[in-house]
């Protein structure tokens, strides 16, 4: 069973990010459309998710979202891949970015994630 990433993008993007979830080994659940960022926590709940990576310009709109709605717990205002990794290595469930659509964030990411789950089982 593929570990699943859920990608909420404010302006509707995330294809980059998603890619490089995928490269990593993980199942990427992009989001379509604008305002993508603000359905993280649904999405994540209805797909069994272990991560949310919400982007929007302050990097948090969607993280607190998901936080009030399901008790994630978050770390936003994030600017690069360390800082996500340290998040995901600090048990975060959802992670908000300001505008990062990289390959790199997602594959970083993503490893971060799979090496805590492989820790853990």
């Amino acid at each position: 069973m593929a570990v699943k990433i859920v990608i909420g993008h404010r302006l509707g993007k995330g294809q980059a990010v998603a890619d490089g979830i995928r490269a990593a080994g993980a199942e990427p659940v992009l989001i379509p459309g604008p305002g993508a960022d603000m359905k993280v926590g649904d999405v994540m709940a209805a797909e069994g998710a272990a991560l949310g990576i919400s982007f929007c310009g302050s990097g948090g709109a969607g993280a607190v979202t998901a936080k009030a709605k399901y008790g994630h717990d978050i770390e936003f205002g994030m600017r690069s891949p360390q800082a996500g990794i340290t998040a995901v290595q600090q048990g975060k469930t959802v992670l908000g970015f300001g505008f990062l659509d990289s390959e790199e964030l997602g594959f970083k990411v993503a490893e971060a994630l799979l090496r805590k789950l492989g820790e853990a089982a």
